[in-house]
């Protein structure tokens, strides 16, 4: 099966991103179910998470630092890790993780 998305911003509202919207959509015949969805940065975002969680539908993925709700110490200036370094924060269900391993 091939899906295609594409950003249109009648999509879009006030709490809601065209690009959440867009996952709202294609993840509702799973919704409840226990199904885990992998999305990569265009998609995520913390309100992303959150909205899935709440309607039992686990998900894991990378995020761009900079997207709004992420841990304030998580923002690009922030980020000067160094080799083998590793940082955690963790709110209710939702997991940021950052490290540098190369």
């Amino acid at each position: 099966m091939r899906v295609c998305l594409c950003r249109d911003s009648h999509f879009a509202t006030d709490d809601m991103t065209a690009t959440h919207a867009a996952v709202r959509h294609l993840t509702s015949r799973v919704e409840g179910l226990g199904h885990k969805i992998f999305m990569d940065n265009f998609f995520l975002s913390p309100r992303l998470f959150d909205d899935l969680d709440r309607r039992k539908i686990n998900s894991c993925g990378t995020v761009q630092p900079n997207r709004r709700d992420m841990p304030s110490d998580f923002g690009p200036k922030q980020l000067k890790v160094k080799r083998g370094d590793v940082r955690v924060r963790t709110r209710r269900g939702l997991t940021a993780l950052v490290w540098k391993d190369r």
